[in-house]
């Protein structure tokens, strides 16, 4: 089985330099998206996963209109829960996200922990993706870049503890194909079909 995890493309940013919400993509991300799209149509996947939230769902929709597969919609691929951060004084909000290294733990805010977050994608992986997909099969899964990133490194045996390891660009195409040792990483956050996008 092979799967590949496309993340949403560029998003704007509010007037505040934080994400919305909701996030729509920027004029960026739609084009991006457009690029994706003869990407995902050579794939031909079997099946297509959105976490749901509006940037995952209009990366996908030009693949949608062309191809006429309807994404199952899989919340539990969405980015960590971040509780009520947004209802704190902007400075602490930019404290938070900006601080260096960022560690994606929003506990203290009534949202998820490292482990939560990591717990739950993993769990999706596994229901969603893994039991459901036969060997032979093509899935394709326009989600986010922290779940990606908690996906690629259990896949190396690695625990994740909140920091991001690489970088997932928007708009990207990672792949993994499962064989009989279980997932590995075929490529990482390939981005050569936006080669002509601005």
């Amino acid at each position: 089985m092979d799967l590949y995890l496309v993340r949403h493309g560029d998003t704007e940013l509010g007037a505040d330099g934080l994400y919305p919400d909701p996030a729509h993509l920027s004029e960026l991300g739609h084009a991006q998206a457009r690029a994706l799209t003869p990407v995902l149509e050579s794939i031909n996947p079997h099946a297509l996963i959105s976490s749901g939230i509006e940037r995952a769902d209009e990366t996908a929709a030009p693949f949608v209109a062309s191809s006429g597969i309807q994404p199952a919609i899989v919340p539990g691929f969405d980015e960590i829960g971040i509780g009520d951060l947004r209802s704190r004084d902007l400075t602490v909000i930019k404290e938070k996200l900006f601080k260096r290294p960022f560690i994606s733990d929003f506990s203290e805010y009534a949202g998820e922990s490292s482990s939560e977050f990591a717990r739950r994608v993993l769990d999706c992986l596994q229901s969603h993706v893994l039991d459901r997909f036969d060997d032979g099969q093509r899935v394709a899964a326009v989600i986010h870049g922290g779940p990606i990133n908690v996906i690629l490194q259990w896949i190396e045996h690695r625990s994740f503890t909140g920091t991001f390891a690489g970088s997932i660009e928007t708009a990207s195409v990672t792949l993994l194909r499962r064989g009989p040792d279980g997932l590995k990483i075929v490529y990482r956050s390939d981005t050569s079909h936006l080669t002509n996008v601005s």
